[in-house]
């Protein structure tokens, strides 16, 4: 395999104005101490959800998963969040594009997923 070419394509990746756009947007998004601290609380309560999740029925998770609703509803509402929501959309559908650029006629088993995730097909061609 040349790993060359691959360097090249990273590279060549992050020049892109999609790319860039969307370090801008995380950078300002960053900055924004609401947004930061709403996005910090919000990944403590998602990581705390995932916790209890594993205890399955045992534990009531109502309340907790009303306050993650209740901080994501929050987040879409601040401008420098849609921003980046929408340069993070872009820069995903650029890469899905880019990976089954690569990965197309590879094989007929083969199914690519999101962001270059290749998953192999649970059914088969007759």
């Amino acid at each position: 395999m040349n790993y060359n070419l691959i360097e090249e394509l990273i590279k060549s990746v992050r020049e892109e104005t999609y790319y860039l756009e969307f370090q801008e947007a995380y950078v300002t998004l960053m900055k924004n101490k609401e947004v930061s601290s709403l996005m910090q609380t919000y990944e403590r309560l998602n990581e705390e959800l995932t916790e209890r999740e594993r205890f399955g029925a045992y534990i009531d998770n109502t309340q907790l998963k009303n306050d993650i609703l209740k901080i994501r509803k929050e987040l879409v509402h601040i401008p420098d969040f849609q921003d980046y929501q929408e340069k993070l959309s872009i820069l995903n559908k650029e890469l899905d594009a880019l990976s089954e650029i690569i990965f197309h006629n590879i094989s007929e088993e083969l199914e690519i997923g999101r962001m270059g995730k290749i998953y192999a097909r649970h059914r088969r061609k007759v």
